[in-house]
């Protein structure tokens, strides 16, 4: 997406629909916390350090399109949407490259951590498609193994698990759609939010005192 001539209603919207993101992502990376401490289940560590960089790049991204907007986009300001924009998309390939390898890690799958790794090392300026198909990639592959989880288990926090990271892959899906077509975007930061609360949902319930 050109970062010229943004309306200031996309970026009012988008900061804070990314505020409440960051707040969702800090509580579910808190309670991924908690519940590592109590469990010592790696995933979980995961987990939390992947939601840590996620809310960082929300927040970094966040603030950066609040600097835009209150500058009235002057041309010395425009610059630091793309330079968010950039902080947020490594965070979250980075994020979802641990939880990747985390899965990877119990399918021993060398080949493929080795393809995932290989990733981190790309760098984009702007939303565009390609990041988001990289986003995607990664967030199907984790929703594949927690629909994979979720069919053997059945449990319900296998359920919220899954149901979360199909949302968020629902969500970089309609991301890429609002290059072409804008109505998009906002049910992105929907389908997104739904994904963390989702997570969260599972992590107090794993959280409850027996």
């Amino acid at each position: 997406m050109a970062i010229a001539q943004p309306l200031a209603w996309f970026l009012g919207f988008d900061s804070l629909m990314e505020f409440i993101a960051f707040v969702i992502a800090a509580a579910v990376a808190y309670q991924a916390l908690k519940g590592y401490r109590l469990s010592k289940e790696r995933t979980l560590l995961y987990l939390h350090f992947s939601f840590v960089l996620i809310g960082a790049g929300l927040l970094v991204d966040g603030l950066s399109s609040i600097v835009v907007l209150l500058s009235q986009f002057h041309r010395g300001f425009v610059v630091l949407y793309a330079l968010g924009y950039t902080i947020n998309f490594i965070a979250q390939l980075i994020a979802y490259g641990l939880l990747v390898f985390a899965y990877l890690q119990q399918t021993r799958n060398i080949s493929a951590q080795f393809a995932a790794t290989a990733v981190v090392s790309a760098l984009f300026f702007e939303r565009n498609a390609f990041a988001e198909l990289i986003l995607i990639f990664l967030l199907v592959y984790i929703t594949a193994h927690t629909a994979m989880n979720y069919s053997v288990s059945k449990a319900t926090n296998s359920m919220l698990v899954f149901g979360a990271f199909a949302s968020l892959t629902i969500a970089h899906f309609f991301f890429l759609m609002f290059i072409l077509v804008p109505i998009f975007f906002p049910l992105a930061h929907i389908a997104q939010l739904l994904g963390f609360l989702l997570l969260l949902g599972m992590l107090l319930r794993v959280n409850q005192p027996s």
